[in-house]
């Protein structure tokens, strides 16, 4: 997906994240990293994948991050392990849907 979206108008970077699904067991999210001053569409980079990769590697959501929302290694990769704590955080408060399943309703219950 990353070597996919490496000429993606737009963006600076994106790095997909697996993140648990209870009817599907994991789902793909992509972590977007726009070029300062683009406005790219999530449904556009999407659609820009599904020509690009397997169905089921295209994203089922999309969000999108500034350059300083992001951990960086010394050597200017992004830390896998705190953008998936971000990642699953932003579904949680977001009550994002994903097929069916609406992220942070489990914990009312």
């Amino acid at each position: 997906i990353e070597t996919a979206l490496s000429d993606c108008p737009g963006l600076r970077a994106g790095l997909a994240v697996g993140v648990p699904h209870p009817s599907l067991g994991e789902v793909v999210i992509l972590c977007a990293l726009p070029i300062p001053g683009a406005a790219p569409d999530a449904e556009a980079i999407r659609t820009y994948l599904r020509v690009r990769v397997a169905a089921y590697k295209v994203p089922r959501h999309v969000l999108f991050f500034r350059e300083n929302e992001i951990e960086f290694t010394g050597n200017q990769k992004i830390q896998f392990g705190p953008l998936r704590e971000e990642v699953e955080r932003r579904l949680r408060t977001g009550r994002i849907a994903i097929d069916g399943f609406v992220y942070g309703e489990e914990e009312e219950q």
